[in-house]
Formats: C-alpha cells, structure tokens, sequence
C-alpha cells in the first residue's frame, strides 16, 4: 500500500512539472541581449536580435519567434519589451527585420519583402537559435502582428522548415482575403498598384517597395483558409477600434482554428499598436501578461 501512494505521488509530480512547463512561474530569469547579421538566401543581410535567459549553454529553453507588421520594424509595437519579458519569464526569443540590409556592416535597407522572404527570415533565425541557444526545438512558438499574423498563420499551417509549431500568438491578424486589399485602399485601388508594379517593377507605397511578388504572395496563400491543418494551440487579440485589421478580419482568422482563444481589448488611444509602444499602460501589462501566461502553459 505504502509504495502504492508514492508511486501515485511521483506521478501526480511528474504531472504537474509537465503541465507547468519549463519556465518556473515565480523566477524572473536573467537575460542577454545580442544584435546578429544573417547572411540569407538572397545574398543581402537580415538584422535580428535575439534576447533569452542567460543560462541557455547549460539548460534547454522553448523559442518564441516575433513577427512584426507591414512598414514596422523588429523594435515597433513594444516588440523589444515584449521579447525581454518573455526571456525573464524563461523562454528564447529572437526577433528580425524583415527589410533587409545590403552589408553587413552599413545602416543601408533594401525597403523590400514579400510574404515568403519574411518566412524564410522566420526560419533562418529559428536556425541560427537552435544552433547557437540550445533551444528546444520541439517546443517553438510563433507570435505575430498584423501581416506578421499572417506569416505566423502560414508558417503553422503548412509547417515550414519542418517544425511543429506548438503555439501561435496572433495580434490583429492580417489573415483572410482581403485583409491587406483593405489596408491598401480597397480592392480596386490594390488590383491598380499590381498592374503598375507588374509594368514597371514595382511600386512604393507607404516606404515599402511592393514586386509583383509581393501581391503574388498574398493572393496566393490565405491562411485563414487553412487553419484546420493547425491542431495547437492559437491565441487571437483584437481591438474594438482597430481600423487598420478590422475587428472582423481578427474574428476571421481565428474561427479557421479548432482550439483558438479570442481575447476582446478596446483601445481609442492606440487602436491597432494595442498600446505596446506605450512607456506606461495597463493595457500593455495585461497584454504582456496574457501572452506569457499562454507560452507558458502551451509550451
């Protein structure tokens, strides 16, 4: 009887350690901070900087990737915060430019991506951290923002690189049809800007430089329509005032997904960077919060 109650014991432990995950709930993890340059498939440079706790040579950690917006950058929308708060809480994080840079060694961008190049971003940088932070491979999330949504979403659904992707953290999503037809104008202002750039190259709007591989990309890989291929875990917040991924596309995405959670803000002051920028905000805290809390119990 007595070595039947341990037994049961050390189940119910190796239980909860399981459920807990790897990241002790009550220890804020020191952390480095490390600016890279990767050399990609096009021959120019991706900038990406990787924060994660400090012991990773010793112990395994889980990845989250961050994904930011059309015209952002690794460091818009809190993306350095937030990155910093999920390595103290435990996790390996790296996050990247998705214009790329054409030396290693100057400031000067190329102001150009499509949907693909910013995959294949995503998967040089989960590379370089399983080879370089012993990070568990096994256990990589995704977060992603407005059309970093729809990267995250794809890379999911279709397992790009190979990996199983355990958990997907979508902010605003830009993951359905017509999402990014809207942000442009409409469809019939998006159906123009594609002749022009298919006539002369490309086109420049809003300081990006848009290939007919860029609307290519788009038009054809709507992950909104592939969610069921994803059987993890997905998390979906929306704004009430969000008018440049409207509330409904957000709703969208995550109704593509069996097991998604929707988690409803309403932000006036910061309707689609959900206040993340902000130096002070409680929105930004609950936010930062409910994002850990679900790496957390998913990876």
């Amino acid at each position: 009887m007595k070595k039947r109650i341990i037994f049961i014991l050390l189940l119910t432990a190796v239980a909860l350690f399981s459920f807990t995950g790897c990241a002790d709930e009550n220890r804020a993890y020191q952390v480095i901070k490390k600016d890279i340059m990767l050399k990609n498939e096009e021959g120019t440079y991706t900038k990406a900087q990787v924060i994660a706790p400090s012991d990773f040579e010793e112990k395994s950690y889980p990845l989250v990737t961050l994904s930011h917006g059309f015209r952002g950058s690794m460091d818009t929308a809190g993306g350095e915060t937030l990155a910093e708060n999920l390595a103290k809480a435990g996790f390996a994080t790296i996050r990247m430019n998705y214009s790329h840079y054409t030396d290693q060694e100057k400031d000067e961008q190329t102001d150009q991506y499509t949907v693909e190049t910013m995959i294949s971003d995503q998967l040089l940088c989960i590379d370089y951290m399983i080879k370089n932070y012993h990070v568990d491979q096994r256990r990589i999330g995704l977060y992603g923002r407005s059309l970093g949504g729809r990267v995250a979403m794809i890379m999911a659904n279709e397992n790009r690189g190979e990996y199983d992707y355990k958990a997907l953290a979508l902010i605003a999503p830009a993951g359905n049809e017509n999402a990014l037809q809207y942000y442009m104008g409409g469809e019939k202002k998006w159906q123009k800007m594609k002749r022009v750039a298919e006539e002369k190259g490309s086109i420049t709007h809003q300081g990006v430089v848009l290939t007919p591989d860029f609307f290519r990309t788009i038009e054809e890989n709507v992950p909104s329509q592939s969610g069921e291929k994803f059987k993890h875990p997905v998390l979906v917040v929306y704004n009430t005032e969000d008018y440049v991924v409207l509330p409904e596309t957000s709703l969208a995405c995550a109704k593509a997904y069996k097991n998604a959670e929707v988690t409803k803000v309403t932000s006036e002051k910061s309707p689609h960077g959900y206040e993340m920028s902000f130096k002070h905000s409680k929105l930004k805290e609950q936010l930062t919060e409910k994002i850990i809390e679900y790496f957390r119990k998913n990876l």
